[in-house]
């Protein structure tokens, strides 16, 4: 185990948690109406992940539930740059704390 794995390992997971919410919303993007099981083929993530990633999706107003699967929403293909803005202000949070680390922890400027 290297040094700061428990420091960071809640935000590990949390990546790796958007990056499995932008996976399904690119194989959406792709071909939609989809299944649990058609996104799994896309994909290749378990079907208990994309469960849980298309609850989180729908929560957000990205997706739809149909009768033949999941859909992206109107609003979000309107809205997807708004996406891409919040990406942006986290790698800007991300990159603040680097520059605090950089000074207060290794003396560098």
């Amino acid at each position: 185990m290297a040094i700061g794995d428990n420091v960071f390992k809640e935000l590990r997971d949390a990546l790796e948690t958007a990056k499995r919410h932008i996976s399904i919303i690119e194989s959406l993007m792709r071909e939609q109406p989809s299944g649990i099981i058609k996104i799994s083929q896309l994909t290749g993530l378990p079907d208990h992940k994309i469960r849980y990633s298309l609850r989180v999706l729908e929560k957000d107003g990205i997706i739809i539930p149909s009768k033949d699967g999941a859909i992206i929403t109107p609003d979000f293909v309107e809205k997807k740059e708004e996406l891409l803005d919040g990406i942006r202000d986290i790698l800007k949070d991300m990159n603040s704390l680097e520059d605090e680390i950089n000074k207060s922890l290794v003396g560098r400027k």
